[in-house]
């Protein structure tokens, strides 16, 4: 009995509604927070059996006659209390001492509204979700070991089928690209074990009918049907490549028209000295060694404009990265823009580290972003140096190109980079905007420092190491 009283004055100031029934229903105790809870009295079930309340507990006897010791039930009543709130009845037998008469069930109520609404809240948000996944022009689509296991409306019409049971379970890699497969496979494999990875990459599929489209796609991995997978967002942007791809076009054009008139000078003095000096072989009729050397190196810088010129020239559909010197390529472009600079009355002067300094790039790029800013920095002065540094700073390349101009106005420097804004009066803007670009696929960083009547500095970072390779 003493074990009994412990009991009923731990339950009393309990706040969880408890009720103490013997095996057979005869009710021993009930705390105010149960009475409260069923609008009942004390008085009301003192003496009675719980069984005579079934209408309102809705608890059968053979449930709580097949409790084994130490086993709980649990049951959701179909009534509903005072407040219209759901109830979650705990059946659970105690033994309260070693004498099997004293065998009882204990009752305990779970108010799991609040789960319930959170529960209903998160069902009404993936009724939400699957809507807007149905509706959504990008395509979503879920691979899980290498197979498709899902996708919407938007995805089987980008992978050009007519249903979704055309591609349901079907090989990944039916509709990527051959030339992209390695690098995607690669992409996954860092996605499930959880590595670091870009956010976005672009990769081409190929669709049922051969069509090969340009794709931008997000990737992450998740938890579908009790296994990892890796749900893709993608959306077809071959239009907005082709654009691109002529505005790189036209921007590089106009560089080399502008770029013609120096080269041709450029080509013109040594080709001149060449003439001459045969002409005076001619006359001679004798073998110089000494002409002979001259008109070689003549020839060899004449080769040289015309490679770098046809280079810039020269378009290019695949970006070919490799591992290349960025003194050399820097070298390059300062003797391609030297005639450039002397038309303008003005030198471009270099330092460049000891010790060479190799990127990951694109070549072909990275001189369109020298050539366009150098050629930027010359056509800002009327006579003046435009002075490069190219060096290391731990992990990283910098290229530092700093001119003696009029500078730039505080509020014109965060436009630099939009579509058609320049500080030119003649200028587009997309020079810039294609030199972003590329800095940023090759994961650099390029930042403008100006002080109006004083010139201005624009640095540009580069990785060292091979980071776009998965991305």
């Amino acid at each position: 009995m003493e074990t009994m009283n412990l009991f009923e004055e731990l339950c009393k100031i309990s706040l969880t509604p408890i009720l103490l029934m013997t095996k057979d229903g005869d009710i021993r105790f009930a705390n105010d927070s149960f009475l409260r809870l069923f609008d009942l009295s004390l008085e009301m079930i003192q003496d009675q059996n719980f069984f005579t309340f079934s209408t309102v507990f809705r608890v059968q006897r053979s449930e709580v006659q097949a409790l084994s010791e130490g086993e709980e039930h649990f049951l959701l009543l179909k009534k509903r209390d005072v407040h219209h709130k759901p109830i979650h009845m705990q059946l659970q037998k105690l033994q309260l001492s070693p004498n099997q008469e004293d065998e009882y069930i204990a009752i305990q109520i779970r108010d799991f509204s609040v789960t319930n609404e959170k529960k209903e809240e998160i069902i009404q948000k993936m009724k939400q979700y699957k809507q807007f996944v149905k509706q959504s022009q990008d395509a979503f689509i879920v691979v899980q070991n290498e197979r498709i296991q899902y996708l919407n409306p938007a995805g089987y019409r980008l992978l050009g089928v007519a249903k979704k049971s055309q591609c349901m379970d079907r090989s990944f890699f039916d509709f990527i690209h051959p030339d992209d497969i390695e690098k995607t496979k690669k992409r996954m494999e860092r996605i499930l074990s959880g590595s670091k990875v870009h956010a976005q990459s672009e990769v081409r599929i190929m669709t049922r009918n051969g069509q090969i489209l340009s794709i931008d796609s997000s990737a992450v991995k998740i938890q579908f049907k009790e296994g990892k997978a890796i749900q893709y967002i993608m959306r077809d942007v071959t239009n907005r490549r082709k654009y691109d791809e002529m505005v790189s076009t036209s921007e590089k054009l106009t560089v080399v028209s502008k770029l013609a008139a120096g080269v041709a000078h450029e080509i013109r003095n040594p080709m001149t000295a060449i003439k001459g000096f045969i002409q005076l072989l001619q006359a001679s009729k004798e073998y110089n060694e000494e002409y002979n050397t001259i008109m070689l190196e003549e020839l060899n810088r004449v080769e040289s404009i015309i490679h770098e010129f046809l280079t810039l020239a020269k378009p290019k559909q695949v970006k070919d990265y490799e591992m290349k010197s960025l003194q050399t390529i820097m070298r390059h472009v300062v003797l391609l823009l030297n005639t450039h600079a002397s038309y303008n009355n003005s030198q471009i002067l270099s330092g460049f580290e000891a010790d060479d300094i190799t990127i990951y790039c694109d070549e072909n790029a990275i001189k369109q972003v020298f050539i366009n800013l150098i050629q930027n920095a010359l056509e800002s002065m009327e006579r003046g140096t435009v002075t490069i540094r190219v060096e290391k700073k731990d992990d990283e390349a910098v290229v530092q190109i700093r001119d003696e101009g009029q500078g730039i106005p505080k509020e014109s420097l965060a436009k630099l980079g939009e579509p058609f804004f320049s500080t030119k009066s003649s200028g587009t803007g997309l020079g810039l905007m294609i030199s972003y670009r590329i800095i940023e696929q090759h994961n650099g960083k390029m930042t403008f420092a100006s002080e109006v009547g004083k010139g201005t500095t624009v640095t540009i970072h580069l990785p060292l190491q091979r980071k776009i390779v998965l991305t």
